[in-house]
C-alpha cells in the first residue's frame, strides 16, 4: 500500500494500461478503433505490395546478417491476374509459433527501426485487416510449419452494426511450390475479395508481364533499392512471376534497384563527369565551348551527391539554406539523385510504347520523390519552382534521408524535412537548366499538320487579298505629328489596347509595322509583317528616338527591308495568352508579335524574358518599338517578341526610373 502525502486517502499502485477484468469490450472496441485509424493511413494502390516487399526484404536480410554459409538470399512475387491474388515469398528468417500468433497485433514489431525498413508495428495488421482474405505460412527450420488464415479482416473493420464476426485466425492447408522449397522463410498471399479494399482488380494498370510488374514495384515499393553515392544495394535475387490468362511470365534482377530515368532512356551523361572534363580542358587552355559528342545531344543529363558535398561546395548545386536547414541537412545523412530529361515526350515514350501500361500512366515523370530506408515513400510531388516551371515536367529529383522516419502509411515526412528536400530540388533544377540547351538534345514538335496547313493558306490568302486589293494613303502633311495621342484614358479592355496601339503606330512612336488583317481565324488577331524602307534614320536608336535599333543593322545594305507575313496577337494582360498557351488552344509557335497593356506575372510559367527597356540591352532590339523578347524557359529558344505598352508608356515618361524598373522585374535569378 503506498500512501499519497498530498491526499487524504489512499490507494493501491497500478498500471493505468493493464486490462481489467471488467472492461474487456471496451478494450475491444479500442482496438477496433486503433486498427481503423492505422488502415486510414493506407490510401494507395501499391501499399499492399510495398508492405509485402518490405517485410520479405527484411526478413532476407536478418538472415544474411548471421553470414550462413551458403546462404543465397531471395524474394518471389508471383502476381496472379487470373485469381486476383498476390503472393510474396522470402527465404530469410522466418517466424516461430508464438511470432506468428502475435505479428497482426497492431502496434507490435520484431523488427528493431535501426537495420530494418520497418518497426512500427502496423504493416502486418494493415495486412491482415485491410483486406479480406491472408494466408501466410512460416517456418524458422526444415522441420517446421506454421500456417495461419484470415478471413473477412475488412469487413469486421467497416461493419458498424455488428452483424460481422470478429475474424479468428485458423490453421491453413498452404501449397506454395515456391516456399514448399526452401528451407526457412516466410510465404504470404493476399486474394483481393469483397469490398472496401484497394487494389480491387490487378488489371487496374494493364500490367500483364512479369516485366511491367517489376517496372511498377521497382517505382512504388522497397523492390526500387535507392542506394546512391557508392552505396551498393544487398545481392538479393528477385524473381517476379506473372500468371495472365493462364500463361506465366517471368522476370528476374540481382539486387533491389530504383527504376533510374538515366538507365531506362537512352543515351544520358553524368553531369559530373561532364564538369570534370570542363575542368580537365581548362587546365589544358583548351576551348570550352567545343563539347565533346559522347555530352551532345543527350536524351537526359544526371547526376547525385550527398548532403556534405553540397554543403562544402563540391556540387553544382547551390542551394540557399538558413543555420537550421544546414545542420538538418547534415543531420539527415541526405543524399540526392538529379535526371533532367530533354522533354516530357521521354516519360510518354517509356511509358507507351515500352512499357505500354494503362493508357495516361506514367511511371516514370517529373517531380520530387522522398525516400528513407533505401526506399521510395509515397508518390512524387511537384517540384516547387517559381520561374521556368516547365522544368518541373522534365526533372526527376530524389532526397534520400538515412535519419528521417516517415508517418504510418509511409507516405510523409516531417514539415521540416519536406521543406528541406523541396529546396533542394529546386535548387538542383535551376542548377541543371544552366546545361539544358548546350547538352540536351532540342525537341522537334510542330503543330498538327492540318492546323499548320490552314495558317499557311490563311496567310497565303491575305498576301493575295493585300495584292488585289491595296491600301496606300499618303500625301505630304498628311501624317504631321500633333505631338499628342487622340486616345485619352488607360485601356481597360482588350479593345482599348488595339486602338492605342494603332494610334501609336500612326503617330510614328512604333514604326517599321504593316498591318495586313484582323482576323478571329483560329481566334489569333491578325497578321502583320516589319517593312523598312530607306533612308533608315528614323529606326536608329538615339537620345531622341529611344525605341529604334542599333546603327548596325542597317550596314551593307540600301534597299527595303522586309520580313515574312506573321501572326499578331492582341490580349489586355499578357496572363490570358498564357491560359491559352496552357490549354492548347493556341500555340507560342504561331505567333511573331504579341501586343498587351500589362505583362502579368504568368509568363514565368513557361518563358524567359529580354527586356530592351532596359537600357543595358537596347543593342538587342530587332525592329522598332519592340520592348521585351520572348524565350521558352525549357529549350531557350525564341519564341516570339512583345510590345507591353503600359511599360513603353512608363518608359517613354521616365526613361531611367523604368529602366531601373526593368532590369529588377526581368533580371533572372538562379536560386531559389
Amino acid at each position: 500500500m503506498t500512501t499519497n502525502p498530498n491526499s487524504t486517502g489512499q490507494f493501491d499502485e497500478w498500471d493505468p494500461l493493464a486490462q481489467g477484468t471488467d472492461d474487456v469490450g471496451l478494450v475491444a472496441v479500442a482496438q477496433k478503433r486503433e486498427i481503423q485509424n492505422i488502415l486510414k493511413s493506407y490510401t494507395g494502390y501499391f501499399d499492399l505490395f510495398a508492405e509485402l516487399i518490405q517485410n520479405a526484404l527484411d526478413a532476407v536480410e536478418k538472415r544474411m546478417a548471421d553470414s550462413e554459409t551458403g546462404y543465397q538470399p531471395a524474394v518471389w512475387i508471383n502476381i496472379n491476374l487470373d485469381a486476383n491474388s498476390v503472393t510474396v515469398t522470402d527465404n530469410g528468417c522466418g517466424m516461430s509459433s508464438a511470432q506468428l500468433r502475435s505479428f497482426l497485433r497492431p502496434n507490435f514489431s520484431f523488427k528493431n527501426g535501426l537495420t530494418t525498413r520497418g518497426s512500427k508495428g502496423v504493416g502486418a495488421t494493415y495486412l491482415g485487416y485491410g483486406f479480406n482474405h491472408l494466408k501466410v505460412a512460416t517456418r524458422v527450420d526444415p522441420s517446421s510449419l506454421f500456417t495461419a488464415e484470415i478471413r473477412n479482416g475488412r469487413q469486421w473493420i467497416e461493419s458498424s452494426t455488428g452483424t460481422v464476426e470478429k475474424p479468428k485466425a485458423t490453421p491453413v492447408n498452404y501449397q506454395d511450390a515456391t516456399f514448399l522449397g526452401v528451407d526457412r522463410g516466410t510465404s504470404v498471399t493476399i486474394t483481393l475479395t469483397g469490398d472496401y479494399i484497394r487494389p480491387k482488380n490487378l488489371a487496374y494498370f494493364n500490367a500483364t508481364t512479369a516485366q511491367q510488374w517489376m517496372a511498377l514495384l521497382r517505382v512504388h515499393t522497397a523492390l526500387g533499392g535507392i542506394y546512391l553515392c557508392g552505396q551498393s544495394p544487398p545481392p538479393i535475387k528477385i524473381q517476379v512471376e506473372a500468371t495472365h490468362k493462364s500463361v506465366v511470365d517471368h522476370a528476374v534482377m540481382d539486387a533491389p534497384r530504383y527504376l533510374y530515368p538515366h538507365e531506362v532512356v537512352g543515351k544520358t551523361a553524368d553531369l559530373r563527369e561532364f564538369l570534370a572534363d570542363q575542368t580537365k580542358r581548362a587546365e589544358k587552355q583548351q576551348d570550352l565551348s567545343k563539347v565533346p559528342p559522347k555530352f551532345t545531344n543527350l536524351n537526359g543529363l544526371w547526376g547525385e551527391w550527398t548532403g556534405e558535398e553540397i554543403l562544402n561546395e563540391k556540387a553544382p548545386i547551390k542551394p540557399r539554406l538558413d543555420a537550421t536547414e544546414t545542420d538538418l541537412l547534415r543531420a539527415m545523412g541526405l543524399r540526392l539523385y538529379v535526371f533532367m530529361g530533354f522533354s516530357t515526350d521521354l516519360w510518354d515514350h517509356y511509358n507507351d510504347n515500352i512499357l505500354r501500361l494503362r493508357k495516361g500512366y506514367r511511371i516514370l515523370h517529373g517531380g520530387l520523390q522522398q525516400s528513407t530506408k533505401n526506399m521510395p515513400q509515397g508518390s512524387p510531388v511537384t517540384i516547387p519552382l517559381t520561374e521556368s516551371i516547365g522544368f518541373q515536367n522534365i526533372a526527376h529529383v530524389i532526397v534520400h534521408f538515412d535519419q528521417a522516419e516517415p508517418d504510418l502509411g509511409r507516405k510523409g515526412f516531417q514539415p521540416e524535412h519536406t521543406g528541406l528536400a523541396e529546396r533542394l530540388s529546386a535548387s538542383a533544377v535551376n542548377a541543371f537548366k544552366k546545361y539544358y540547351g548546350r547538352l540536351l538534345r532540342k525537341k522537334t514538335g510542330a503543330p498538327a499538320l492540318l492546323k499548320e496547313m490552314q495558317l499557311d493558306q490563311w496567310i497565303d490568302e491575305q498576301r493575295q487579298h493585300e495584292h488585289d486589293n491595296p491600301l496606300v494613303i499618303t500625301g505630304k502633311g498628311l501624317f504631321a505629328p500633333a505631338e499628342q495621342l487622340p486616345i485619352r484614358s488607360l485601356p481597360r479592355v482588350e479593345q482599348d489596347v488595339v486602338a492605342l496601339f494603332n494610334q501609336m503606330l500612326s503617330a510614328g512612336i512604333i514604326r517599321g509595322l504593316q498591318l495586313l488583317a484582323s482576323s478571329q481565324f483560329q481566334q489569333y488577331d491578325g497578321l502583320y509583317r516589319v517593312s523598312i524602307e530607306p533612308p533608315f534614320d528614323k529606326y536608329v536608336l538615339s537620345e531622341e528616338n529611344p525605341l529604334g535599333v542599333p546603327k548596325e543593322n542597317f550596314a551593307g545594305t540600301d534597299e527595303a527591308i522586309k520580313s515574312p507575313v506573321k501572326v499578331l496577337e492582341y490580349k489586355y494582360s499578357f496572363d490570358a495568352l498564357i491560359e491559352e498557351f496552357t490549354t492548347g488552344e493556341k500555340n507560342p509557335g504561331d505567333i511573331g508579335l504579341v501586343v498587351v497593356w500589362e505583362m502579368g506575372n504568368s509568363w514565368k510559367q513557361m518563358f524567359d524574358v529580354l527586356s530592351y527597356l532596359d537600357e543595358e540591352n537596347q543593342h538587342h532590339r530587332s525592329f522598332h518599338g519592340i520592348t521585351h523578347s520572348v524565350q521558352h524557359s525549357v529549350s531557350g529558344s525564341h519564341a516570339f517578341v512583345l510590345i507591353v505598352l503600359q511599360d513603353l508608356v512608363a518608359y517613354l515618361l521616365d526613361r531611367s526610373t523604368e529602366s531601373a524598373r526593368q532590369r529588377d522585374a526581368y533580371s533572372v535569378d538562379c536560386e531559389t
